[in-house]
This record gives C-alpha cells, sequence and structure tokens, in this order.
C-alpha cells in the first residue's frame, strides 16, 4: 500500500518533466553499483573479468578510438568538424588509473544512507582497483619557483629536480578516496590501443575537496621528465576548452541534441568510444546536476570524462560514476 509521502513523490515526479527536452528531471538521488574495476588478483584478472562481464556481455556499443570517426555518430552530426576535434582532443586527455592500496577511512556507507560505500571491506590491502580519469589542469614549476619536484624518484633524491609538472586529474572518489591512495596510484597516459607508447606518472597528492557523496576529486601526479608532454596538454586542456564554448554556442538549447559521448578504459583496456543520449538528469541547488544516459559503460570505466552537449559550460567535467535500474549515471557536478 502506497503512502501520502510516496504518492506526493510520484505526484512531483509527474511534474518533474522539462518541457524542452522532454526528459525525466528527478529531485532524488539513491547511488547504484559502481563501475570500478576491482581486481583481487591483480592484472591477471583482468582477462576474466573482460571475458565474464555481467553488465555488458559481448561488449555492445564501445568503439575502439582508432575506428572512432563522425560516422559512428548521429546523422546530423556527420559533416560536423567541431564534434571529430573535440571528442579527439577528449580522448587524448583522457588517462587510465590504476591505484594499489584502499584507504582505512573508507566510510561504511555513503553520506546519510545505507547505501555501502565501495570497497569498504577492502580498507588496509593493496587490491588492484582500476578506473579513468581525464586531465583537468597542468601546473608547471621552474627553478625560480624553489619547489622539489615530487615524483616518486625525486623524493628519495638528495638532489631533486626544481623543473618539473604538475598534471592534475579528474576522476571519481571512489576510484582514489585520499591521500593514502593517491600515493599509491599511477595514471597511464597515451593507451590509445595495444602498440601505443604509453607514459606512467605518480599520484602524489588530492588536490581540494574529496567529495563523496557527489563522487568527485582531482589529483596530482608529478614528473619531472616530461617536459614536453606537459607543454602537450596544457595546449590540449585550452582546447578542448575552447571546443567546448564553441560547440555550447552552436548546439545550445536544441531539444534534437541530447548528445552523450564517453571516452574510457573498459576492464584496463586500451581506449574505447561510446555514444548515447541522455535520458534523465538530477538537478539541486539550482546549478548542480547529475545525468542518466544510454551510452555504455564496463567496470574499468569509473571517472571517465562524459561529453555532454550543450546547455552548459560546464557539461564537459561530469565523471562517469556507475549504474542502477534507470542506466548509467554521472557524477554531480
Amino acid at each position: 500500500m502506497e503512502t501520502s509521502n510516496e504518492k506526493e513523490e510520484q505526484q512531483l515526479d509527474s511534474k518533474l518533466i522539462d518541457e524542452t527536452t522532454k526528459c525525466r528531471t528527478k529531485h532524488v538521488f539513491h547511488p547504484g553499483k559502481h563501475d570500478a574495476e576491482v581486481c583481487y588478483g591483480g592484472e591477471a584478472d583482468l582477462h576474466k573479468h573482460m571475458t565474464g562481464c555481467e553488465k555488458n556481455p559481448g561488449h555492445k556499443g564501445f568503439i575502439p578510438l582508432k575506428d572512432f570517426n563522425l560516422n559512428c555518430l548521429p546523422s546530423r552530426y556527420h559533416d560536423d568538424d567541431l564534434m571529430s576535434e573535440t571528442i579527439k582532443t577528449l580522448a587524448a586527455l583522457t588517462v587510465q588509473i590504476k591505484t594499489k592500496f584502499t584507504s582505512l577511512e573508507r566510510p561504511e556507507f555513503y553520506p546519510d544512507t545505507q547505501v555501502p560505500y565501495p570497497c569498504y571491506n577492502d580498507r588496509g590491502s593493496h587490491v588492484l582497483r582500476l578506473g579513468t580519469g581525464r586531465v583537468y589542469s597542468v601546473e608547471k614549476y621552474t627553478e625560480s619557483d624553489n619547489r622539489n619536484c615530487r615524483c616518486a624518484k625525486c623524493q628519495v633524491s638528495a638532489t631533486p629536480s626544481k623543473i618539473w609538472g604538475e598534471l592534475r586529474v579528474l576522476t571519481v572518489s571512489h576510484v582514489v578516496f585520499d591521500d593514502s591512495e593517491v600515493r599509491q596510484t599511477r595514471c597511464v597516459l597515451g593507451f590509445d590501443d595495444n602498440k601505443s607508447p604509453v607514459v606512467t606518472l605518480d599520484g602524489w597528492e588530492m588536490r581540494g575537496r574529496v567529495d563523496i557523496a557527489r563522487d568527485w576529486c582531482v589529483f596530482a601526479c608529478a614528473s619531472c621528465e616530461s617536459e614536453a608532454l606537459f607543454d602537450e596538454l596544457d595546449n590540449l586542456c585550452q582546447r578542448f576548452s575552447d571546443l567546448c564554448e564553441k560547440a555550447e554556442h552552436k548546439y545550445r538549447f536544441n531539444d534534437e541534441d541530447k548528445l552523450i559521448i564517453i571516452v574510457s578504459h573498459p576492464h584496463g583496456c586500451p581506449k574505447y568510444v561510446s555514444v548515447g543520449e541522455w535520458t534523465s538528469k538530477y538537478e539541486r541547488n539550482g546549478y548542480l546536476t547529475r545525468y542518466w544516459y544510454t551510452a555504455s559503460t564496463c567496470p574499468g570505466s569509473s571517472g571517465a570524462p562524459l561529453y555532454r552537449l550543450g546547455y552548459e559550460g560546464w557539461v564537459y567535467q561530469h565523471p562517469h560514476c556507475g549504474s542502477d535500474t534507470e542506466g548509467n549515471y554521472s557524477g554531480e557536478l
């Protein structure tokens, strides 16, 4: 039997329909199942997890990055160089995340819920956890800054380098929770396919607040051996921002454009692209949003950058989190 509160919620739900998008706007959110890949047997588990995947058997909807082109998008974008360049740039900023420690500070439940928080039972262990992230920004230091490099080599060196770079990576907090996990985290850049040369950077510190309810964080990696790479990534960050702004002006408030594109490392594999549409959203405080969508994801996709076309300028920052009965959903930003 329905309670009065349940009836009120259903009535409210029936009213929360965006007449522009014809998509449901949610007023409540309950965390579902996360999409981090947890490997109790180390990387040797990855093939087993991929072949036995229960979320997306056969891995439909994943396009290898090298095979992605405009024909993979709805027909209205097939002659749009803007879309092609935007996704290529997003892919260049996408990284694989490997974490080999689970913090003792992980909570038992998500805040204000009885929903179990990911990996609580693994606290203190060195179980491998894989996810995805996006280069958020780059900070470069010179001799005049008088700051020692924080890479693993320099931290044990008597003469640490003064010329180095800091890479800031946006992902979800259930993949990398706090400083104790960051210090045993590595980011793999350039893993476009199995033949691609890669660069691996050491994590060293969280940047800013970690929000486990909204499920996002930014952490820093350091290197004194990748100056050219850091210059390239810095330019790519600016280019991606510029391209997103152009796309926003071109497609904003067009109810045909519910396009969602995700670049991720499912099951620890090279980069794949998945394409879909957003179907509903959760709104809070007038500016925070969380999206549900049809684009394919798998374990290992947690933290993957979510590109949602149009509407607001910060859409390209939402990271993928997991799934519930309504589909895949993002972090709240």
